[in-house]
């Protein structure tokens, strides 16, 4: 594998050839879909988040997930090829700093299977591994995460969108090839509106969500998007409410930017 491919893939989804440095404690995928592993793999991570519950833990879980998700989709798009993301394959490890701990992910294995070079063959790979990822890794690791968090399949399935429509966003900005965004605007689509939502174990696409943008923080003239799910920031030591949480009411974020933009301006004179 190419150091090219090997960068790409640290700096954007914190997925690396050998065990990251800093890992305190590692778990092969394959272990943690079995109730004992999760569970193991939860009481080891909660802490170390300073979450308060399960639930807490089981939200951050779904949302670390998505960087290997976006890796998927990323894979498929700009590279033509996409790594072995198999469950056996696929690790994950802890890594504590400054008063927080993020999930980083290493392949035990770096294999990489090539697209077909017609694109009509193309599509038809693409989808077979948009389906093989969620059917086979991503979801059997959300339900254990969900079996044993007590957080709903809906609510960890739903950090994913709001990540994927912000990067997808970001990907898109840096592109100056029309192909190449006429590929991704075409891929995005079909994981949304294409994908069966069998696929993932739902009564329906868990990306099929609707974007709502709100009143920018800092400023009134720009809008950001609201969260599709709670990150359960609140349920972790010290946490509260994020500016973008849909459990939020209306006036609590007009309070939100009032405090922020009087602290500013403040800080500012």
């Amino acid at each position: 594998m190419n150091e090219f491919l090997i960068q790409e893939y640290s700096t954007k989804f914190d997925l690396h050839p050998v065990v990251p440095e800093g890992a305190m404690y590692s778990f092969n995928g394959a272990e943690l879909v079995g109730a004992e592993g999760m569970k193991t793999f939860m009481e080891t991570y909660r802490p170390l988040m300073k979450a308060l519950d399960d639930k807490a833990a089981g939200a951050y879980f779904g949302g670390y997930l998505t960087n290997i998700a976006l890796a998927v989709q990323y894979s498929v798009t700009g590279f033509l090829c996409v790594p072995d993301f198999s469950l056996g394959n696929l690790n994950l490890h802890l890594i504590p700093a400054d008063g927080y701990c993020r999930i980083a992910f290493s392949l035990s294995e770096w294999k990489l299977e090539q697209a077909p070079a017609d694109e009509e063959s193309r599509k038809a790979w693409r989808n077979d591994v948009y389906t093989g990822f969620y059917q086979a890794t991503a979801g059997p690791l959300i339900r254990a995460a969900s079996e044993v968090s007590g957080l709903s399949l809906g609510e960890i399935w739903g950090q994913l969108p709001t990540k994927f429509n912000y990067y997808v966003e970001s990907f898109a900005a840096e592109l100056t090839d029309p192909v190449l965004l006429h590929r991704m605007e075409e891929d995005y689509a079909y994981l949304k509106d294409g994908l069966p939502a069998a696929v993932f174990g739902m009564p329906r696409n868990p990306f099929q969500v609707k974007v709502r943008r709100i009143e920018s923080l800092p400023s009134p003239e720009k809008t950001v998007q609201m969260r599709n799910r709670c990150c359960m920031y609140y349920r972790t030591e010290g946490g509260r409410l994020c500016y973008t949480c849909p459990r939020m009411k209306e006036e609590e974020r007009a309070a939100r930017r009032e405090e922020y933009r009087r602290e500013q301006a403040s800080a500012g004179g």
